[in-house]
Order: C-alpha cells, then structure tokens, then sequence
C-alpha cells in the first residue's frame, strides 16, 4: 500500500485551518477529526483539532473583541462560561497530539512535524489558559514548554517561521504579567520585552504557515491597544484579504477610527 503523497496530508490540516481562520468551527474540527481518523499517528492532525476547539472558545467569549492581556478580575466566574465539552475535547486533542509526537521525536528527534505539532498545542494549551481562561499565571508552563519546542524546531529547520509566533507570544505573554511574577516566570531566552515580542511575532506574520493569520490577529490586537490604528488596519486587512468569510474580523475593521 502507498503511503499518501505529502501534499495530500497537508491539504487536510490546511483544510482545517482555512475553515479554522474564517470561523468555520465546525467545519475545522470535522475536518481535523476526519484527517486523524485516516492517519491516527500524525500528531498534526491532533493539534489542528486543538486549535480549532480553542479558536471556537475564544470566539465563543468573545475574547477576540476584548484585550487579551488583562486577566480577568475573577478567574472562576471566566472559567463557569466554559464550554465543558468544549474542554474536554481540547485536553483529548492535547493528549493524543503529546503522545503521538512524542513517539514520532523518539524515533526521530528532530523531527520538524512533530515538533510543529508541539508547537501548535503547547501554545494552544497555554491560549486557553491565558486568553480563554484568564488564569496568565497558570499559563506559564504551557508556555514554557511551547517556547522550548519552538527552539528545537528552529534548531531542526530554522526555515519554518511558524516558531517566531511561539517565541513572540512568550516575550509578550512574560512582560503582561505583574513585574513581581515575572522573575518566577523561567522561560528560556525569554525577558519579557514586548517590543522583541512584536518583532518576533511580525516574523510569522510576514512568513508563517499554519500561525500566521493567528499572528496578524494577535498583532491587530496589540496595535489596536496601542491606539496603533493604521498599523491595525493593514494587519486586519491583510488577514480579511485572505479570510473574507470571517465575520468577527469584518466587525472589527468597521469599528475602526477612519483616519
């Protein structure tokens, strides 16, 4: 039997993320699910299907319209409008994706898909703790792993730019927090300067994959904090340009300051 040729696996997880990005939900996860049903130890499979539950919560509660830096106030009452089966699903996806390219990394320790793999739900494990929980302290380790696989994947191929996002996030995620967490907050080559974060991020907005529409949303974000408002606009525009069906980023370009 022939294995599948390389471009059909990844038109599925591209699949997946195209519906992902215009917020298609269901239509991601159906596609991720039908993906991994057909190759169970691709662990990609597994972290697009996690991408794709934590993009359906975020948009869920709103967090895409909020600042998703500020934690909120009281993290219990953030965590009771979860969505259970939500969840659930999520840390299934983790688990599988963890498993699978753990093995696929003990066959082969640099191998770029797996540690992509990580890489996606690491930080999709640390979001959902950050941006759709509001517990940022309890995102750390989540984020700490993440930012170690982002460093062996550039260290296998430093050509795969959807790595830069990781390593952006963490600066930012690290100057977020109160400056007296910080010094608990132990990532590698992390110091928590948010410009560096912004530069590393801009990175795979340019030249990501699978992160690079995230990255021009988080960015729009950071700008629009940021009374950044024509920096705002370009990154939104870039991101509708290629993701017309999404509605949350059509809302948000027409909210916009017109200067």
């Amino acid at each position: 039997i022939l294995a599948a040729p390389l471009w059909a696996t990844e038109a599925n997880v591209e699949t997946a993320f195209r519906k992902l990005y215009n917020f298609d939900f269901a239509g991601s996860q159906a596609e991720a699910r039908s993906y991994s049903a057909r190759q169970p130890n691709d662990p990609l499979g597994h972290a697009t299907l996690a991408a794709a539950y934590l993009f359906s919560e975020m948009n869920r509660l709103q967090v895409f319209s909020k600042d998703m830096f500020e934690e909120e106030k009281v993290a219990g009452e953030q965590a009771k409008r979860i969505g259970q089966e939500a969840k659930a699903g999520f840390e299934e996806a983790l688990r599988k994706t963890k498993t699978t390219a753990e093995a696929a990394l003990g066959r082969n320790g640099k191998d770029t898909n797996a540690l992509l793999a990580l890489v996606i739900a690491t930080g999709a494990e640390r979001d959902f703790a950050a941006l759709v929980e509001k517990r940022l302290k309890d995102s750390y380790y989540a984020a700490k792993a993440s930012q170690e696989y982002a460093l062996r994947l550039q260290q296998a191929d430093a050509k795969v730019m959807d790595a830069w996002f990781t390593r952006g996030f963490s600066e930012y995620l690290v100057g977020s927090v109160p400056f007296f967490l910080r010094w608990l907050m132990k990532i590698e080559e992390v110091t928590g300067d948010k410009k560096k974060g912004v530069s590393y991020m801009e990175k795979c907005a340019r030249e990501g994959k699978y992160l690079k529409p995230f990255a021009q949303m988080m960015l729009a974000t950071i700008y629009q904090k940021e009374k950044r408002w024509k920096e705002t606009r370009q990154m939104l525009e870039l991101f509708a340009a290629e993701y017309p069906e999404n509605p949350t980023v059509k809302k948000e370009l027409e909210k916009l300051p017109k200067s």
